[in-house]
């Protein structure tokens, strides 16, 4: 079964008995390790997966660009519903600390090969639900990395991340991109804060299995001129907790863990406001003020 490193939490693909083995996608080719040990966790590609018939403690909708979701959630586990030219079920139990979980999901029938939407989401999914307790969080983010540095541009869709990520390549030299849609961060044990690239990396398509020190959260916004300030620990936390995924927000036990991650984060890494023109000027003040903090 083939095995990947993302943000070095280790986790395996296998296949149930009613499916064919399955290519290892593109996007996650980088990530394939042949690292030895126990995993995060396991992701069985099964058709049989069980139905529940009770109702469940939430339920709620949301959408993918190329399809739609349900998530049920109950006392004892997640059911992910994934509809993207077909439909898969991803069932995500809660564990202890420590403990390698096995998610199961229909993801595949019977000879047939998985729809990318819904592979991509179902294994993001479980990553997600998995490495939260290890203080790892997805953030939905572009991250420039200068001076074996990284920023992670922040905002809503349409604010202009990829944009600004785009003005730092062209104006400051000895840029590059890390990820361009959905890099991982995690808390060290040493207290460091890091980002990590992913399979999950949008329509940039920068699939790169490399980590680099965080110097600065950089949260933009439009505007008729450019003006950066840095925020407060509680306007940080009000500007990175939009950017997670909000699945996990639903629930108070994963809602609680996120937050706590998120203090540590912001703890040791300045966040800071950017309202920008989409011009290089806004580029080289981001790039000035954040690096003038880190010197």
């Amino acid at each position: 079964m083939p095995r990947f490193s993302v943000a070095d939490h280790i986790f395996e693909l296998a296949m149930g008995a009613m499916c064919r083995p399955v290519p290892v996608p593109r996007n996650f080719r980088p990530f394939l390790t042949t690292e030895e040990g126990e995993p995060q966790f396991r992701v069985v590609l099964d058709a049989r997966v069980e139905e529940r018939t009770d109702e469940p403690l939430l339920s709620f909708d949301y959408e993918l660009q190329d399809g739609d979701c349900t998530l049920r959630i109950y006392p004892d586990e997640y059911r992910l519903t994934i509809r993207s030219s077909g439909e898969a079920e991803l069932v995500c139990p809660f564990a202890e600390d420590g403990e390698v979980v096995t998610y199961y999901t229909n993801l595949l029938a019977e000879g047939q090969r998985p729809n990318s939407v819904m592979f991509d989401h179902a294994l993001c999914f479980a990553y997600s639900f998995a490495t939260l307790p290890h203080k790892t969080l997805l953030i939905h983010s572009s991250v420039i990395v200068k001076e074996g540095r990284a920023v992670m541009c922040l905002g809503e869709s349409g604010t202009g991340k990829s944009t600004h990520t785009r003005l730092w390549l062209e104006n400051i030299e000895g840029t590059a991109r890390l990820n361009d849609d959905g890099p991982v961060v995690r808390v060290l044990d040493d207290g460091q804060v890091r980002v990590y690239g992913s399979p999950w990396s949008g329509k940039g398509a920068i699939f790169i299995n490399e980590s680099r020190p965080i110097a600065g959260f950089l949260r933009l916004s439009q505007a008729p001129e450019n003006r950066i300030s840095r925020l407060s620990r509680l306007s940080s936390f009000g500007a990175l907790l939009p950017s997670t995924l909000p699945t996990l927000q639903k629930e108070e036990r994963t809602l609680d863990q996120i937050c706590s991650t998120l203090s540590e984060m912001i703890t040791s890494v300045p966040t800071f406001a950017l309202a920008c023109l989409p011009n290089a000027e806004a580029a080289e003040l981001s790039y000035t003020t954040i690096f003038a903090e880190n010197r």
